[in-house]
């Protein structure tokens, strides 16, 4: 694997590739809270419940498609709103806005 120098040095490791054991070895533990992991969850957890939804025959149609929608627009949050604010440990992942 290409080791880019342009890594901060939490992620200039061998354990890049295991990002969950490298998690724990660079910050101690798996999961921090941080705003991205759990905005992500929030995610993860919005269609899981989309999933669960088609499966039930009253919700299916108008309100699971609201749930997807709803879990559409948590991903750009997740993925705009929270590099855009550049706060937490993957801040490293942020946008940076030309001036």
């Amino acid at each position: 694997m290409h080791q880019s120098t342009i890594l901060v040095p939490a992620l200039q490791s061998q354990w890049l590739m295991m990002h969950v054991i490298w998690a724990n070895e660079a910050w101690g533990s798996y999961w921090n809270w941080d705003p991205k992991e759990t905005w992500a969850f929030i995610t993860w957890t919005i269609f899981a419940i989309y999933l669960h939804s088609r499966t039930n025959p009253n919700w299916k149609g108008t309100k699971s498609a609201f749930v997807a929608s709803i879990g559409f627009l948590i991903i750009w949050i997740c993925y705009f709103g929270i590099n855009l604010l550049g706060i937490g440990l993957h801040s490293y992942g942020s946008f940076t806005l030309p001036i």
